[in-house]
Parts: C-alpha cells; sequence; structure tokens
C-alpha cells in the first residue's frame, strides 16, 4: 500500500470536517496516512482549546509515524542547499517534511506550494497530492 504523508495544511482541514481530507486519511485501500514529528508540532502550537487537544490526541493515536533520522537532516540540508543557490528559500518544517515523504516512498497531501516548489526544483519523482 501506498503511503501519504498528511501535512498539517490537510490535517487543519480534516479537523474542520472535511470530507475530502477524511476519505484520504480513512479509506486504507488508497492510502496508509502517515504522519511526522514536525507535522504532530505544528498541529499542538494551533490548539486553542481542550476539545481541540483530546480530539488530536485520539487521533495521533492511531497514525502511523514515519521516524526522522540523522540521514534524513542531512538529505533536507542538501535539497535546502539547492534550492538556496536558485534563489529560493523555503521553511525548514517544510524542507524535513519533504525529505521524510521522499526517503520513504511517501506521497505528500498538502495545501502548502512550498512541496511543488521543492519537487520542481529538484527533479525528483515525488506525488504531491494538493486539497
Amino acid at each position: 500500500m501506498k503511503k501519504i504523508l498528511i501535512d498539517t495544511s490537510a490535517w487543519i482541514e480534516y479537523f474542520k470536517g472535511s470530507k475530502e481530507v477524511a476519505e484520504i486519511v480513512h479509506d486504507k485501500n488508497l492510502y496508509l496516512a502517515c504522519i511526522v514529528g514536525p507535522i504532530i508540532t505544528e498541529l499542538i502550537q494551533g490548539l486553542k482549546t481542550e476539545n481541540e487537544k483530546d480530539v488530536l490526541a485520539s487521533a495521533l493515536e492511531s497514525i502511523p509515524r514515519l521516524s526522522i533520522n540523522d540521514q534524513d537532516w542531512v538529505d533536507a540540508g542538501k535539497t535546502g542547499a539547492v534550492l538556496r543557490k536558485k534563489g529560493i528559500t523555503v521553511p525548514l518544517v517544510d524542507l524535513i517534511i519533504y525529505t521524510l515523504a521522499s526517503n520513504n516512498n511517501s506521497s505528500i497531501y498538502t495545501a502548502d506550494k512550498h512541496f511543488q516548489m521543492i519537487k520542481d526544483t529538484t527533479g525528483e519523482n515525488i506525488n504531491v497530492i494538493y486539497l
């Protein structure tokens, strides 16, 4: 089954009740939805209520995580260097999310245009799916 890394922007829509995102997250015939630490951090930063914390905690229990290793950080740095040489700067979190998806043969599901910029600049064959 093909993995799909659900980006922060997609999770936000999921928690707002988006049926489109829920289908991607829950339909195991399509993808295995995954998450990574930096996305969890971004989600927690945006929480406003105790109910949101409870919903997030419950959701995170069942979502497979992609691990970050030392090579992922090196690869993200190399990708960032390639982008900077071309005058493109993207947030560090997006670099590591992109790298984790790439290194784990995963698609990315997002509303964030940075991932397409990275893909277009590096020429990598990673699937970026937009909301």
